[in-house]
């Protein structure tokens, strides 16, 4: 039994177990999941257009926020907030507040479809409407993609190198989507998270370093706990393949004894 994949632990179900390579599967008709989202257009456009962020889901009653990206738009780079409600069809209609003059709508069609990477999804479609004042970020209806990512909890292992030293990693992360009835997503569209890391290798060790950072979108960025005038051990992770991304960069004036400045690269598993 592969327990490499991660268990989607906050729907309202049973837990879920994998078998082999395949992720999770994802029961259709279940009650759409609180999280991290990353909505992407499929069109053929060679402009990409996302938006990552999370939704907070209760009910039929939703509300998000998300970092607006496409490079073409006057308003990449902007964070837009949502509200909306699920119809008794499983039909999630999102309108923005008025952001520089617009207004964005988004509709998602759930139920969610396990993928055989660490994310689940369902189609919709994105719309932004310009207004009569402020800035233009219209975008034609559109169909989008919309991925669900299940969030980084656990304690992940895998095996990483510089080219020159390999050893084991393991990484413990923590990474609240609530706090008693606190939603974690903070105003900018992530989610707060920390952990630990560990390496051991035939040249060196890393034990049990305390990091903090966040989730924006697919990816988990984390930078070591230090105090003084060290630099900080920077890990990153992104779950867009299964086994999971994993990168380490361990900086001049760290006080870790394992090598600097090129980074350790490899790939984790749950």
């Amino acid at each position: 039994m592969n327990t490499g994949l991660r268990s989607l632990l906050l729907l309202p179900l049973a837990a879920l177990v994998a078998c082999g390579s395949s992720a999770p599967s994802t029961p259709a008709g279940i009650t759409p999941v609180r999280g991290d989202y990353v909505l992407t257009v499929t069109s053929g456009n060679s402009i990409v257009t996302a938006f990552t962020g999370g939704l907070n889901i209760s009910g039929s009653t939703v509300s998000g926020v998300f970092l607006f990206s496409n490079a073409a738009s006057a308003c990449n780079g902007t964070i837009i907030s949502f509200t909306g409600t699920i119809n008794s069809s499983n039909l999630l209609t999102l309108i923005s507040s008025v952001f520089a003059g617009n207004t964005a709508t988004i509709t998602i069609q759930f139920p969610l479809t396990q993928n055989t990477t660490y994310t689940s999804s369902a189609s919709g479609t994105v719309q932004i409407a310009a207004g009569s004042s402020g800035t233009n970020c219209a975008i034609a209806s559109n169909t989008i993609a919309a991925n669900y990512l299940a969030p980084y909890n656990g304690t992940w292992t895998g095996t990483i190198t510089n080219g020159t030293v390999s050893g084991t990693a393991t990484l413990v992360v923590a990474e609240p989507i609530t706090t008693g009835t606190t939603f974690n997503l903070n105003a900018s569209g992530q989610f707060p998270a920390t952990g630990t890391l560990s390496f051991t290798s035939p040249t060196c060790s890393i034990s049990s370093i305390p990091f903090t950072g966040e989730v924006n979108g697919y990816t988990l960025q984390l930078n070591q706990t230090v105090t003084g005038s060290q630099n900080p051990i920077v890990v990153s992770a992104t779950e867009t393949t299964n086994p999971v991304t994993f990168n380490v960069l361990i900086p001049s004036g760290s006080n870790s004894t394992c090598p600097s400045g090129l980074p350790y690269s490899g790939t984790i598993t749950q």
